[in-house]
């Protein structure tokens, strides 16, 4: 015969799972942490989505400035859609037959398309309000460097340049200089202008 004190100690043993409430509870807190990470989360997505559209549109500008310089070549950056819109993605060729008009700005089947970005995600857009010149000359929006690497018009002129990207809470602005030099900032910074030093 068992001795009631073994018996209990064997019950005891034998039952080692989690009970309802145990569970509930667990279940409850879980949730409660989920809830408070995701608004987090959610700022960080847009935030990465943010600041990867400014360096696209960087490394798209560089992209163009090396093409120019290594094919001794006028090389453009313009808005995918082919207007001024450059939430709609952008485009870089190299202007082999060196046909580009502020008329068509579009590349021909002799030029050589370097990279094209598809548009920018829904939570980022381009601010033109903020920047007095946003890879705009004459109502056409575009970004060009010669075979030196410089930025330029297509009546020739150098230009500075600059473009803001936002998210509605963040924003960043792109800058490029005559020189082709390239940068991103915050808007909020000092010199965070198109006029500022590089």
């Amino acid at each position: 015969m068992r001795s009631p004190k073994r018996y209990i100690a064997m019950v005891a043993v034998a039952r080692r799972g989690f009970t309802l409430i145990e569970l509930l509870v667990t279940m409850a807190l879980l949730a409660i942490m989920l809830a408070l990470a995701a608004p987090s989360f959610v700022t960080f997505q847009r935030n990465s989505e943010l600041t990867a559209s400014a360096n696209s549109f960087v490394a798209a500008l560089s992209a163009a400035r090396a093409e120019a310089m290594k094919r001794q070549l006028r090389t453009f950056v313009i808005p995918a859609s082919g207007a001024t819109n450059w939430a709609s993605g952008w485009r870089v060729f190299v202007d082999v037959d060196a046909n580009v008009t502020s008329g068509s700005m579009a590349p021909s089947s002799a030029d050589i398309v370097v990279s094209q970005q598809p548009a920018l995600p829904d939570s980022v857009s381009v601010n033109t309000s903020t920047i007095a010149t946003p890879f705009v000359d004459s109502g056409v929006a575009y970004a060009m460097f010669n075979g030196s690497g410089f930025m330029t018009t297509l009546a020739g002129g150098f230009v500075t340049n600059g473009l803001e990207l936002t998210n509605g809470t963040e924003s960043r602005r792109i800058i490029a200089n005559t020189t082709g030099r390239l940068r991103v900032c915050k808007p909020a910074d000092a010199d965070c202008n198109t006029g500022g030093g590089f």
